[in-house]
């Protein structure tokens, strides 16, 4: 498939247009826009958003290739139309006809004038689908300073329509949108995360647009010690939802959660003492020093404990 100013200069390049010529740019129109016109009745059925930008795009450039081939066609018609007139003019006066009039020889110049050729600009589309930002960093800052950022590169972002830029904030997400961004104005990107490691104070995050770049300002909350509280990475490991839930179900399934991970995450000390506690705790050595003979919502310690120490092979436990 060619772009519109490759169609345009294949056909200056000819000195002359022949009918033919014209009949093949009128076909090749017609194909295009037939093409465009039968992809966007097939875009119902497709449901990924993605899917659907990417042949939203192919529909558009295939209706400007077929508008620009049609102004070809236009103008290769009205060329045709005016050296045959001359041909038929310069005949006439070889063959010394008297009764053809003067005026009608020297007839018109002006219909020779090949109107003036302009790549079609792409119409101006509003559209609800999004695609991923081409990529954006996270800065989570120094130990107890007040906010982490997110930066989202975007060349001349600055200088687009503001009402087109927007970012939601809640407690633990934020919502990035830049709508009608692109020539032409046919890409909308988007930005979502709803699972942020820690949660956010709206009242302290903001966004600011640059030159080439939209900065996010996610506030800290301050943790129980009144320190703010410290960032690893934008993103949590777990869902946070999903995990709240089931925490509140079942609160012991909360605990074996926290323990497993400080396992998982811990150094060497840190997992033989977990390893320790637990494998007291199986042999019912800690019931009457902590008393926690009465938690029988911790069936499931064994089970994971299990699983934990099989993974302690060669720390003497």
């Amino acid at each position: 498939m060619v772009e519109i100013s490759e169609v345009v200069e294949e056909e200056t390049l000819q000195p002359t247009t022949t009918t033919p010529d014209n009949n093949g740019a009128e076909s090749r129109s017609t194909e295009r826009l037939s093409d465009a016109d039968e992809i966007e009745a097939a875009m119902s059925t497709l449901t990924r958003p993605s899917a659907q930008l990417h042949i939203q795009n192919l529909i558009t450039k295939l209706r400007k290739e077929g508008k620009a081939l049609q102004r070809v066609a236009a103008s290769n018609a009205a060329s045709n139309a005016s050296t045959t007139q001359s041909a038929t003019a310069e005949e006439k006066m070889d063959q010394k006809d008297e009764s053809i009039p003067q005026a009608a020889a020297a007839a018109p110049p002006a219909a020779a004038a090949v109107p003036a050729r302009t790549p079609a600009k792409a119409p101006l589309i509003t559209t609800n689908k999004y695609q991923s930002f081409p990529t954006y960093y996270f800065d989570a800052g120094k130990y107890n300073s007040p906010t982490v950022s997110v930066y989202v590169p975007l060349e001349n972002i600055g200088s687009h329509d503001k009402s087109k830029i927007s970012c939601h904030f809640t407690s633990g997400s934020f919502d990035l949108i830049v709508n009608d961004w692109g020539e032409g104005g046919d890409k909308s990107y988007r930005l979502l995360n709803d699972n942020l490691e820690k949660d956010i104070d709206t009242s302290k995050s903001k966004m600011v647009i640059k030159p080439n770049k939209i900065l996010l300002k996610l506030g800290k909350v301050k943790g129980e010690m009144g320190s703010y509280d410290s960032w690893q990475q934008l993103t949590a490991k777990k869902n946070k939802k999903a995990s709240a839930k089931k925490e509140k179900e079942n609160p012991a399934a909360g605990i074996m959660d926290m323990m497993k991970d400080m396992y998982d995450e811990g150094d060497d000390n840190m997992k033989k003492m977990i390893g320790e506690t637990m494998y007291k705790q199986r042999m019912g050595q800690l019931n009457g020093d902590m008393g926690m003979g009465g938690m029988g919502g911790m069936g499931g310690m064994d089970d994971m404990m299990g699983g934990m120490m099989g993974g302690m092979g060669g720390m003497g436990l």
